[in-house]
C-alpha cells in the first residue's frame, strides 16, 4: 500500500507553462482524502516552489534544491544542507576556464556573478532556466536575481545551498562534469541539456526523501515517486514500491524507472496516481 507520493516540480507536475493542471490538482486532492501523504521534491528553491502550488491550492511539504533544504507546508525549515565554501571554492576554480555563468542558489535568494548582458541573452536563447522559460519573461526571472561579484558571494556569511552552472555547449559541460566528480563531497546532477547542478553529496532527492519517509514511519515500498530528468534519479533508483518515469522524460529516466506515464502535458502526475493508488484494481492489488 502506497502511503506517501513523491513528485518533481518541472517537467512532471508542472506543465509546459509551469502550472498545476486542474486533474493534477484532483488527483492530490483525492490522495488526501484517503491520508496517502504528497510531497514535492524539487531543485527550485521553496519561493520558487511554494507560489505554483499556493496558486494551484495544494498545501505540502516540500524538499527543495534537490534535498539541500526541507521544509514543511508552512515554510518551516526542517532539515538543511548546504555546500560547504571550501567545495565552492573548488566548483569555480574547475568551471573558471570554461566561462560559465551560475546560478547561486543561497538563503538570501538565486545569486549570479554574469554581467546583466550576459544573463539576458542566456534567458532569451532558452540556455539560463530553459525549463520555465516558456512561464517567465525575462523581467520576472531577472527579478529574483542579485547580480553580484564572485568575492561578494565568497565573503558572505550566506548559506550556499546549490550552484548550477551553466553553457550552451553539452560538450564543454561534459568535460566539467569530468573534474568535477572527482571532487570528494559533491553531488552532480542535471535537469536541461545545459546545466549541471551541484550539491552537497548529503544533499539529493533520494537521500533527503528516505530521511523524511523515515521520520514519519514510512517504508520505502510504501512511497510513490516520479520524475522526470537526471536530478531525479537519486529518488527513481530507490527500492520504492512504484518508481515513474515522465513520457517527457529522459532516456536515462526512462529505463531506471519501473513505469513510464503520460507527459506533463498530458497530466502524467494523476495518470499514474489514478492506475496505481486510486483505481478499483490498485485497491484490490
Amino acid at each position: 500500500m502506497i502511503r506517501l507520493v513523491a513528485s518533481d516540480m518541472d517537467g512532471t507536475l508542472l506543465n509546459r507553462f509551469g502550472k498545476v493542471s486542474s486533474l493534477n490538482v484532483a488527483a492530490i486532492e483525492a490522495l488526501r482524502r484517503k491520508n496517502i501523504n504528497f510531497i514535492v521534491c524539487t531543485g527550485r528553491n521553496f519561493p520558487d516552489a511554494f507560489l505554483p502550488l499556493k496558486e494551484a491550492g495544494i498545501t505540502c511539504d516540500i524538499i527543495c534544491m534537490n534535498g539541500a533544504a526541507v521544509f514543511d507546508s508552512r515554510g518551516r525549515q526542517l532539515r538543511k544542507q548546504p555546500l560547504l565554501k571550501d567545495q565552492v571554492k573548488d566548483i569555480l576554480t574547475i568551471c573558471r576556464p570554461f566561462s560559465v555563468l551560475y546560478d547561486f542558489m543561497t538563503e538570501e535568494g538565486s545569486c549570479t556573478t554574469s554581467s546583466v548582458a550576459e544573463f539576458r541573452k542566456s534567458f532569451e536563447d532558452k540556455i539560463f532556466l530553459p525549463m520555465v522559460s516558456d512561464e517567465h519573461t525575462y523581467e520576472t526571472i531577472a527579478k529574483r536575481f542579485r547580480f553580484t561579484a564572485e568575492e561578494v558571494i565568497l565573503g558572505s556569511s550566506w548559506d550556499i545551498y546549490k550552484m548550477s552552472v551553466v553553457h550552451e555547449n553539452p560538450e564543454v559541460l561534459k568535460q566539467i562534469r569530468f573534474f568535477l566528480e572527482k571532487e570528494e563531497g559533491i553531488s552532480v546532477a542535471s535537469s536541461a541539456p545545459s546545466n549541471l547542478e551541484l550539491t552537497h553529496t548529503m544533499a539529493q532527492k533520494g537521500s533527503a526523501l528516505m530521511e523524511y519517509a523515515s521520520n514519519a514511519n514510512i517504508r520505502p515500498r510504501e512511497i510513490l515517486a516520479i520524475g522526470d530528468s537526471e536530478n531525479d534519479l537519486s529518488m527513481i533508483n530507490l527500492p520504492l514500491g512504484y518508481t515513474i518515469a515522465m513520457g517527457n522524460g529522459s532516456e536515462l529516466i526512462k529505463r531506471s524507472a519501473r513505469l513510464i506515464t503520460r507527459s506533463n502535458d498530458e497530466d502524467g502526475v494523476a495518470a499514474a496516481i489514478d492506475a496505481l493508488i486510486l483505481s478499483e484494481a490498485a485497491a484490490v492489488y
